[in-house]
């Protein structure tokens, strides 16, 4: 199928490693540009030159102003106007809601809410007619994962405010988002490696068990989520709007 991304131009967040260099990989191969946004020099460069002359890079904390700041400057200096923006904060801090500190809530609330709604109200203004947002959240917005609260009570905040931005940016410019389960980047390894040290089981073993509580049987791979990011990010999603997509491999159980 034709997804229609020759020299369309994204944002994409956290695109040094995991599922935001994965989207951006895909994106490239859909013959799309990239801008690749993350707070790691190092890593964005490497990420850079793999990915080629389609990829432009720049160093920012989103979650800041300053951040939001430079990457509307850079991203209009080299496209002029964009296609879409991957909104992909990573993960809040872990831990119990009573253990984690005021402070901790509120980078919480900065990384996964306020930072992403600063971003958009800065460069929704320069995404051309049938452009499309993509958030990345988790399955937590389904059902909460133990020793994740913050992301258990932000995420689903997340999923309400792509209802919210569909009706408002619509019929300009489309909002989805994607809800990933299991898939295999260091972030699920860290959390299997911490579950592993609370059931006193080895990492091994935590994989195997949470594997056969998937119906698909395994974690999945970076690059089964970056095609479908790449679809609901083209044109040949252009009649999906206000969604949650969830690649999950049939892990939550829940009925929509």
């Amino acid at each position: 199928m034709e997804l229609g991304l020759d020299n369309k131009s994204f944002v994409v967040g956290g695109a040094s490693s995991g599922l935001g260099r994965a989207v951006a990989q895909q994106l490239v191969t859909e013959g799309a540009r990239v801008l690749l946004v993350a707070r790691s020099e190092d890593a964005i460069q490497e990420v850079a030159r793999e990915l080629g002359e389609q990829a432009e890079q720049c160093t920012a904390d989103v979650s800041q102003p300053s951040g939001v700041d430079k990457v509307a400057t850079v991203a209009v200096d080299r496209f002029g106007t964009l296609d879409g923006v991957l909104i992909n904060a990573g993960g809040p801090p872990l831990g119990p809601t009573l253990e984690l500190t005021d402070e901790q809530w509120l980078d919480a609330f900065r990384l996964l809410l306020g930072g992403p709604v600063r971003l958009l109200r800065t460069l929704v203004p320069q995404m051309n007619d049938g452009a499309s947002v993509l958030f990345i959240t988790s399955s937590s917005v389904r059902e909460p994962i133990q020793g994740l609260d913050a992301s258990n009570v932000l995420r689903p905040g997340v999923a309400a405010l792509v209802k919210c931005l569909a009706k408002e940016l619509g019929p300009r410019v489309r909002v989805n988002s994607m809800a990933p389960g299991r898939i295999d980047t260091a972030r699920s390894r860290s959390l299997d490696e911490a579950r592993a040290e609370d059931f006193g089981i080895s990492t091994e073993e935590q994989h195997r068990n949470v594997s056969e509580g998937i119906p698909l049987g395994r974690y999945g791979e970076p690059a089964e989520l970056g095609r479908a990011a790449a679809f609901l990010l083209s044109p040949a999603a252009s009649y999906i709007t206000g969604v949650s997509l969830q690649v999950d491999g049939g892990l939550v159980s829940a009925v929509p």
